[in-house]
């Protein structure tokens, strides 16, 4: 073993406490502090880091420079909530454009980390962040779980899109997680998944939706009680649309309540439920504008969220139009003490996408998300499906495209797959639209169950 490997296992077997460091933990107060003060005062908040944002922006990047410039803006005309749709709204296609532009001069190029968001677009949208952005992320997180009770260090199962290599699972000592492989997900296999967690009995649970939804039914189904040797204090789910009928039959199940959180790899807007049972913004990570499908501000029905990050000023994203829907609540008040926007629901984008395994099973498309750099030679994908067991992957390539973008796609999406699904990958010249115009990251003509 390297001396570099040493060192990291060392790192990650410190207390957690230790290895996150005394800035995280001082953001995490900051935070846990400001999101209890009353309502104005949060909006004061609000409009100092939109200011700064916008001044950062305009002061040390060469795109907001030139668009404000072009548009005849000047950070110090920004003096209230109104003012910011002076900017004109930040599409994907936009970011993918002028991102080297787009970068702070402020930061080290030792100091920035690149991340893919999963592409359901239809081409993963690749960006910068930063090590402080990606704690402020997780301070976030860990605040909307903390509306359950969760506390750093506490055991918990996850169901993600984890790759647990050359096994179904693995214990992640450093943060205390049972890890399972939502790949090896099966009826055949069902009962060891659900002995493996009575026997790490966790205090929480972590998954996609769907992954939850699987065990969930089998459970009823069977009428299995879990046997851990404490309660299950709740379960956090994100990543995927939680639809009422799902959260209903997770909670029947496991007999505890399901904390949902919407998030993005941009780090524009963070959403999750309180202990009320309710959406809430988390107003100290983001300015966000819901927006009707006419590009109006809109207080009901279902709204467009675009927001203006305050976590990552390695990249500012200002009015950045996320694709994400959800649907306003008439309410405004909420027992849990908690004074900011409430949402009834997270509508998404993935609209319950899945494919169907050989087995007859369902994968929801967020399972084969990727954050690496697999895609980055592509124009577009998109995933089709009219076999049981058979997924075909669409490609628009770009003209840096190589043999070796083939190697890398076919070998992470098989590494998920595995044998649950054939893949095949397709070279087309164009991806066709729907009548509306509209882009569909699977083209599913399978009758699901």
């Amino acid at each position: 073993m390297s001396v570099h490997n040493a060192l990291r296992n060392i790192y990650h077997f410190l207390p957690l406490r230790l290895r996150l460091g005394r800035e995280f933990w001082r953001l995490y107060d900051f935070y846990d502090k400001m999101q209890h003060l009353p309502y104005e005062k949060r909006r004061e908040f609000q409009m100092q880091e939109l200011c700064r944002v916008i001044t950062h922006a305009y002061e040390h990047t060469r795109y907001y420079r030139r668009l404000f410039d072009e548009y005849g803006i000047r950070p110090s005309q920004i003096q209230d909530f109104s003012d910011i749709k002076k900017i004109p709204i930040l599409t994907k296609d936009i970011v993918r454009e002028h991102l080297m532009d787009m970068i702070s001069d402020v930061n080290s190029p030792k100091n920035l980390i690149y991340v893919t968001t999963g592409g359901s677009t239809g081409k993963p949208l690749g960006l910068y962040i930063t090590p402080k952005s990606e704690k402020k992320r997780m301070v976030f997180t860990w605040l909307n779980w903390s509306f359950m009770g969760y506390r750093p260090g506490m055991s918990c199962v996850v169901l993600r899109g984890n790759v647990v290599k050359n096994n179904w699972f693995r214990y992640d000592r450093g943060d205390n997680y049972l890890v399972l492989s939502t790949y090896e997900l099966s009826e055949a296999n069902m009962e060891k998944y659900l002995k493996k967690m009575e026997e790490f009995s966790p205090n929480f649970i972590r998954g996609y939706p769907s992954a939850l939804e699987i065990l969930a039914k089998f459970i009823i189904k069977n009428d299995i009680t879990l046997n851990t040797s404490k309660k299950i204090g709740g379960i956090a789910t994100s990543s995927e649309a939680l639809r009422p009928a799902q959260k209903q039959l997770i909670e029947k199940a496991f007999h505890c309540r399901v904390f949902d959180w919407y998030g993005n790899c941009e780090q524009v807007g963070a959403i999750g439920v309180c202990h009320q049972g309710y959406y809430h913004e988390f107003m100290e990570h983001s300015y966000l504008e819901y927006l009707d499908q006419n590009g109006r501000d809109t207080v009901s029905g279902e709204a467009e969220i675009v927001g203006t990050s305050f976590i990552n000023d390695a990249v500012p994203f200002i009015r950045y139009r996320t694709g994400d829907v959800v649907r306003l609540s008439q309410e405004t008040n909420c027992n849990c003490g908690l004074e900011s926007r409430r949402i009834d629901r997270i509508i998404g984008r993935w609209h319950g996408d899945s494919i169907q395994t050989k087995a007859g099973n369902l994968i929801s498309l967020t399972a084969l998300n990727t954050h690496s750099d697999i895609f980055d030679h592509t124009i577009r994908i998109q995933y089709y499906q009219d076999t049981i067991g058979v997924v075909i992957l669409k490609i628009i390539r770009c003209p840096e495209y190589t043999e070796e973008d083939t190697k890398k796609i076919y070998a992470e999406l098989t590494q998920k797959l595995g044998d649950q699904a054939e893949l095949r990958i397709d070279f087309v010249e164009e991806i066709p639209l729907t009548e509306r115009g509209k882009y569909k990251m699977l083209d599913q003509r399978l009758r699901l169950p």
